[in-house]
């Protein structure tokens, strides 16, 4: 499918959506009044009502943990009084707040359970908005069926609100999922019914929303001129939007598809004008691109002028798609001006960018089966021009027959040989090369999964879950990470994650631990699985000391571009289930509460001490000096023993000393 507005932004309208909310208290309260409500003390709806407002406040500050704080303490106090319409609001925020972390497995899990309670008191309004939500997840995650069913329910109980805004976003939604499945026809139904509501309507982003998923329908139709007629009436009304360039972009393309080059030209060099103005990078890449698919056929110069500005920008993004498409039109233009050496140079980096996005086995597959028809097509394209040659010269000299065919004949057979060697040569080098793509998949598969999982998957495509009675199963996480990562640059904060984590996977590989996954700064690993062993509690504990202690040498001398952090470490020991989940991207991952508790431990760890569950510390007190912190309290469990755990008996010289913790 061609890339266009809602292939390229999706439901964009949801965002009114999420925002579209009506609690008790307006989302225009001050941070500091909604606080002095709280301060009163009174735990009553209104102080959930203002818990909800907080937690939308810190959205719009793009703080997003402390959005999820204050929407945990709405949840809980809504519980305790009864308040389901404000729970209903308190998931709902939180997982807002999620889906901006792209967290979307806990956006689904709290969205699903907003969307319940609403269906319990029979929110109207609130069922419309969050299945609208759900949808929006949905699609964006590529199950368009699903999607369907959600944005059709929230059209549905749209209508019974008559509200002509949800009403018309939830018809561009399916309008915009059916373009998405090429079902045009459909699209056009659903789009076309907005058109009713318009006149109705002061939403600048429904009405663009509307002309931007029409104009691309018709776009991927080739009726371009309606497509222009769309696309510029969607410009006329957002001159003064970020959006202005991206529309000039799709404007250019639709007189490129009309032959109208100049005019083509003339519109992408607005775009890349008003985008660069408004530091608009990306629209800058496309905008490029799409300058340089022009020139390529008219002035390859300024074709490979238009793909290098693109190329410097969009490295500087990462973003591999239009990186593909820069190199693929970079490789076309050398090749037609003869400069073969970069035109082989900039298909190969085609090659490579497109095997990263899409599957490397497949495409390898297509384009080795297209490799062999284009070899065979041209051997025989050699014999048939031979055999017109042999012709000719037997025609030629007819008395001379016998003596020419028998030599022709033996250059025939060692054509035919040589051929046959070429070919036989080929055949080695390509079973080769599968075999080495074969080996690096099975090593990327064993870097992903553990050895018995990754045989398992390999022998019957699929893993059967595994209940383990015994697991260790520890959290580490850094301690004011998400505040330091806002003042460093992408590079610094990537090479010093990678640095620590880099050191904790040695440490883990070194006691024979599993590593499960990492989630932003937080680092997750398990003992005692895929084999069961009985002294996993120990070597995880010892494993603790270590990472401790990386963090800690780091701290006193830290290398070069790396930013030192405290660690907070939490263990918990107990049954779980682990199996694989995905069917493109497999992750080997494990549940159960013996992993939530594990969570709980480390979050309530102290920087640079290993905190340790009753269940841990009963099989690891015969080893350990630990230090009883008492009970905590927990959330969802209520009060727990906790445990520092302070040295090996035996060794103490690995103890952790809370004294020697720097703060940073």
């Amino acid at each position: 499918m061609k890339n266009g507005f809602w292939s390229t932004w999706g439901s964009l309208i949801f965002i009114l959506l999420l925002l579209h909310w009506n609690p008790t208290l307006a989302q225009n309260n001050s941070i500091d009044s909604l606080k002095n409500i709280l301060q009163t003390g009174q735990q009553d709806t209104a102080r959930v009502a203002a818990l909800n407002a907080l937690s939308l406040e810190y959205i719009q500050l793009d703080e997003l943990e402390q959005t999820k704080v204050y929407a945990d303490q709405a949840i809980t106090l809504a519980n305790e009084l009864g308040f389901k319409k404000g729970k209903a609001y308190a998931l709902k925020n939180k997982g807002l707040a999620e889906f901006y972390q792209q967290k979307y497995k806990e956006v689904l899990e709290n969205w699903t359970q907003s969307l319940q309670t609403f269906e319990g008191i029979q929110d109207t309004l609130g069922i419309a908005n969050l299945a609208s939500n759900l949808g929006v997840i949905y699609f964006t995650q590529g199950s368009h069926a699903k999607a369907l069913d959600y944005y059709l329910k929230s059209l549905s109980y749209s209508e019974k609100l008559g509200d002509p805004v949800r009403i018309s976003s939830a018809l561009l939604n399916i309008g915009g999922l059916y373009s998405q499945m090429l079902d045009y026809d459909q699209a056009l139904n659903y789009f076309k019914q907005v058109e009713h509501y318009l006149p109705i309507l002061n939403e600048l982003q429904i009405k663009y929303s509307y002309l931007m998923g029409i104009g691309e329908v018709y776009s991927n139709r080739d009726d371009h001129i309606n497509a222009l007629k769309y696309y510029t009436q969607a410009l006329a009304i957002n001159e003064d939007s970020p959006d202005y360039a991206h529309i000039l972009t799709m404007i250019g393309k639709e007189e490129r598809q009309m032959g109208n080059t100049q005019k083509a030209i003339d519109y992408f060099n607005l775009a890349y004008d008003r985008a660069t103005e408004s530091d608009l990078a990306l629209d800058q890449v496309q905008t490029l691109l799409a300058l340089g698919n022009t020139y390529r056929k008219t002035d390859v110069k300024k074709a490979l002028k238009a793909y290098q500005d693109a190329e410097t920008l969009a490295i500087e993004l990462d973003t591999n798609e239009e990186l593909r498409d820069i190199y693929e039109g970079m490789a076309l233009s050398y090749q037609a001006t003869g400069d073969y050496k970069n035109a082989y140079a900039y298909q190969n980096k085609y090659l490579t960018i497109k095997d990263e996005i899409f599957n490397i086995e497949t495409d390898d597959k297509i384009r080795g089966l297209q490799f062999d028809f284009d070899l065979e097509k041209k051997e025989d394209e050699i014999g048939m021009l031979e055999r017109e040659a042999q012709i000719a010269d037997l025609q030629a000299k007819r008395q001379k027959y016998v003596i020419y065919g028998t030599v022709l004949g033996l250059l025939l057979v060692f054509v035919l040989a040589v051929g046959s060697y070429k070919r036989y040569r080929y055949v080695k080098k390509t079973n080769k090369i599968i075999e080495e793509e074969k080996n690096r998949s099975e090593n990327l598969l064993l870097n992903i999964l553990p050895d018995e999982t990754a045989l398992e998957l390999k022998q019957f495509g699929k893993v059967k879950a595994k209940k383990f009675e015994s697991v260790t199963v520890m959290f580490t996480d850094f301690k004011s990470f998400t505040s330091y990562s806002q003042n460093l640059s992408p590079e610094l904060l990537v090479k010093t994650v990678d640095y620590y984590f880099s050191k904790f996977d040695t440490i883990m590989e070194k006691y024979g631990l599993e590593k499960i996954k990492t989630i932003g700064d937080a680092y997750m690993c398990a003992g005692g699985l895929p084999f069961p062993t009985e002294d996993h509690p120990y070597k995880m504990v010892q494993a603790a000391f270590e990472v401790a202690q990386v963090m800690e040498e780091t701290k006193l001398k830290p290398p070069k571009d790396i930013v030192p952090f405290d660690v907070r470490i939490g263990i918990n020991t107990g049954g779980i289930v682990a199996g694989v989940v995905g069917t493109k991207k497999f992750a080997y991952d494990i549940w159960g509460d013996t992993v939530n508790v594990a969570a709980r431990m480390e979050s309530l760890s102290e920087p640079g001490r290993v905190n340790v569950s009753q269940s841990t510390y009963l099989l690891i007190k015969d080893r350990y000096t630990c230090e009883h912190r008492g009970q905590i309290h927990v959330k969802n469990k209520g009060m727990m023993d906790m445990y520092f755990v302070n040295e090996k008996k035996d060794e103490p010289s690995i103890k952790v000393k809370k004294e020697n913790i720097i703060n940073i």
